[in-house]
């Protein structure tokens, strides 16, 4: 997906390959309010980008005349969860994240369209995210691309 066409700047919206693992790393500060990544970021990562079970997509920057890669400025992570009531899996959408640099030119937008296209893609009946309550901006963008809140989040933090 390249959203370049909308008057935006050239950004290509794809699935995370193992070279993406470092760029992906440095945004994970930016939307879990850590100072550090645990010691074993890189290999969780690296496993998430070869599972069946997720897609790691990034937003990167197209290089001019076509050259491939290209600078990631965001990322999200979309798990398929298997759901045997429904006999199809839910998509779970976490970790959106726009570098800080780049936020505002619609690159969240199209991460969450690509990670619906790809909930779609697996055959999954619905897809949820958490999202904090100090994040209304973002409730906006969900809420305007079809989400609708429902239900509250039980969290209990275990370490």
């Amino acid at each position: 997906m390249d959203i370049g066409a909308a008057g935006l700047d050239p950004m290509e919206i794809s699935l995370a390959k193992p070279q993406d693992a470092n760029a992906i790393l440095v945004l994970q500060t930016q939307i879990y309010r850590v100072e550090s990544l645990a010691p074993n970021a890189k290999e969780l990562l690296l496993a998430l980008i070869d599972a069946d079970y997720c897609s790691v997509i990034v937003a990167r920057e197209n290089l001019p005349a076509g050259k491939a890669g290209g600078k990631v400025v965001g990322s999200a992570f979309l798990f398929y969860l298997p759901l045997p009531a429904h006999g199809k899996n839910f998509a779970y959408l976490e970790a959106v994240v726009v570098d800080e640099k780049s936020r505002g030119k619609g690159i969240g937008t199209a991460i969450s369209k690509k990670a619906i296209e790809l909930a779609r893609a697996n055959n999954c009946y619905k897809m949820i995210f958490t999202s904090g309550f100090d994040r209304e901006k973002i409730h906006k963008l969900y809420e305007n691309l079809g989400f609708a809140k429902w239900g509250y989040e039980f969290r209990m933090n275990l370490d």
